[in-house]
């Protein structure tokens, strides 16, 4: 009985000792879980991990390293949608003049076509469907008037306007004028001194359409009796072309 609490007493003074040196190893070298003692025997003490400590302050920077190679070049990314559009900008500076350009082709004068003309005498008792003839060429622009006929004969078809006169003589006279086409009527005048002796003028005018070869003319009636006229030329007939084609 005796001899078992000596032994007990020794096995608890040995672990005593024991417990010391490791926590005396522990203070010396944290982290190391195993030491060797007493005659070269080794003795491994387990323990449980203790708290985690604090994180310590971040160390200094390091040198910047040398570059390294340039890598490949990467595929070409997507094309991203369009963007809006910016401000107008302003105007910029006139350029300089460009070289004069080849002269261009002027395109083709319209024709001209006038005529007017005068009586300076009178005409009395004329034969029936007398055609007017005139002694006084104010213009003829053309040559499509004939004095020898008393006709306008047109050269360029298109829309022509004429205008003509009359006077009845100082006496109890009166007169019928009418402006001809090929022969038909077109327009008219007429008019009657009845019993007092004066004279009377008037006139009258027509746009007509014309084609080349048509003719036109002022036509004396036989139901009339005569017109008047003198250096004063009051009986004129113009006609001229407004539009060809």
């Amino acid at each position: 009985m005796a001899q078992t609490r000596l032994l007990v007493a020794v096995v608890v003074l040995l672990g005593t000792l024991m417990i010391q040196a490791l926590a005396e190893e522990e203070r010396e070298e944290e982290g190391s879980c195993s030491k060797q003692f007493y005659n070269n025997q080794n003795i491994t003490v387990v323990a449980a991990p203790g708290p985690v400590g604090p994180k310590g302050d971040m160390g200094p920077r390091g040198y910047v390293g040398t570059p390294g190679e340039k890598g490949m070049m990467g595929a070409p990314g997507k094309l991203g949608p369009v963007g809006p559009a910016g401000e107008k900008g302003d105007k910029g500076e006139q350029g300089p003049a460009g070289e004069k350009g080849a002269p261009g082709t002027s395109p083709p004068a319209p024709p001209v076509v006038a005529f007017s003309v005068a009586r300076t005498t009178k005409l009395e008792k004329p034969s029936s469907h007398t055609v007017l003839t005139y002694d006084v060429i104010l213009s003829n622009v053309g040559g499509a008037y004939s004095q020898e006929t008393g006709k306008f004969v047109a050269t360029v078809g298109g829309v022509y306007f004429f205008t003509f006169t009359g006077m009845t003589p100082y006496s109890s006279s009166n007169y019928y004028v009418r402006l001809m086409k090929n022969g038909a009527k077109m327009v008219g005048l007429y008019e009657h001194n009845g019993g007092s002796s004066q004279h009377q003028s008037s006139c009258n005018s027509a746009v007509l359409q014309l084609q080349p070869g048509d003719e036109v003319w002022v036509e004396l009636d036989s139901g009339g009796r005569s017109l008047y006229s003198n250096e004063n030329r009051f009986l004129t007939f113009s006609g001229f072309l407004i539009h060809s084609y």
